[in-house]
C-alpha cells in the first residue's frame, strides 16, 4: 500500500523554527510589546486618577444654579440631564441664540461668588485673566454645535435614587487653577449636599 493511500499518512511539514522567523514574528517580541502596551495604559490611567484626585482635593468650591431642562430628559433612570443658568447669560453676552450658534467657541466665564459660594455671571474672556478680585473666578467653557459645555451636562447616581435628586437646585463644582470645573455633587435650595439614600 502506497503512502498516498494510507489514511494516517501526514506529510512531513516542518514548522519554522524560532531562528528562521523575522524578529517581529517571534513570540517573545509579541509578548513584550503586549506587556509594554499594558504598562502604558496603566500609567496613563494612574496619571489621570492622580490628576482628578488633586483636582478634587485642591480645587476651589463654587455652586452653579441649575436651569430647567426638558422634563422628559431630566431624570433618566440613573442620571439627570443638567443645564446651568449661566448658559443663557453666556449666549446673551455673545449676542447669539443657542440654536443659531453653530460655530465652535471656547473661553472663560468670569463669575463672582456670593456668601453662599454661588457663582454669578460677570463677563466673558477669551483667555484666563492673570488677576481677578478675591471673590471672582474664571470657568472654562466650550460651545459645540450650538450648545454650551461646562464640565458635564449629566449627573450620574445609583439606580433608584432619582427621587432624592429631584430637589437639586445647584451643581457643586471644584475648579482647578486652569479654570476647569469638575462636578462633585448636587445641592438643594437650603445649600445642603444631596446624599443618596
Amino acid at each position: 500500500m502506497s503512502a498516498m493511500n494510507n489514511k494516517n499518512y501526514r506529510p512531513n511539514v516542518q514548522k519554522p523554527s524560532d531562528k528562521s522567523l523575522r524578529w517581529w514574528q517571534k513570540r517573545t517580541v509579541n509578548i513584550s510589546i503586549a506587556l509594554l502596551g499594558l504598562l502604558l495604559v496603566i500609567a496613563v490611567m494612574t496619571v489621570n486618577v492622580a490628576k482628578y484626585e488633586t483636582h478634587l482635593a485642591t480645587g476651589e468650591t463654587v455652586l452653579l444654579a441649575l436651569a430647567p431642562v426638558d422634563p422628559r430628559g431630566f431624570i433618566q433612570g440613573d442620571y439627570m440631564a443638567l443645564r446651568y443658568a449661566l448658559e443663557d447669560e453666556v449666549f446673551a453676552a455673545l449676542n447669539k441664540d443657542p440654536g443659531s450658534y453653530p460655530i465652535n467657541s471656547e473661553g472663560y466665564i468670569i463669575i463672582v461668588l456670593d456668601d453662599n459660594s454661588i457663582g454669578q455671571f460677570v463677563a466673558l474672556a477669551d483667555d484666563k485673566p492673570d488677576t481677578l478680585a478675591i471673590n471672582q473666578m474664571a470657568l472654562y467653557y466650550r460651545i459645540r454645535n450650538g450648545s454650551m459645555r461646562l464640565a458635564t451636562n449629566a449627573f450620574f447616581f445609583q439606580e433608584g435614587q432619582a427621587e432624592a435628586f429631584e430637589a437639586a437646585e445647584y451643581g457643586r463644582f471644584r475648579v482647578n487653577d486652569k479654570g476647569e470645573p469638575l462636578l462633585t455633587a448636587m445641592v438643594d435650595g437650603n445649600f445642603i449636599m444631596i446624599e443618596a439614600k
